[in-house]
């Protein structure tokens, strides 16, 4: 599968180091600004299915409830596992621009 290039040729550290920033600031950040978010959203649905199966009498609701508190649960933790790989895709961004920036320096 053949795709049009996203970013031109680079033909200068200087334009490395843009990309890198703009890697970091246009996907890294805002993807963890959003798995944040979400995981913060399954952790208040986790709440609320606790509270709502403890004060219910009914078993078979009680059930679901508690189930759907698991699943949110597991959410978190598999949110929370992409959530570190973003931010080691982050941490390698930073770490990418500073090694082009000394290179710059160094020219």
């Amino acid at each position: 599968m053949s795709r049009e290039r996203v970013i031109v040729e680079i033909r200068s550290v200087d334009q490395a180091i843009k990309v890198e920033e703009t890697i970091r600031t246009g996907y890294c950040d805002p993807i963890a600004e959003s798995l944040l978010a979400w995981i913060a959203v399954e952790e208040d649905l986790c709440d609320s299915y606790e509270l709502l199966s403890a004060k219910n009498s009914n078993e078979e609701s009680k059930e679901t409830l508690d189930s759907l508190m698991r699943e949110s649960r597991g959410n978190i933790n598999s949110l929370q596992a992409l959530l570190d790989i973003v931010e080691e895709f982050g941490a390698a961004r930073d770490r990418r621009q500073a090694m082009l920036e000394k290179l710059s320096k160094s020219n």
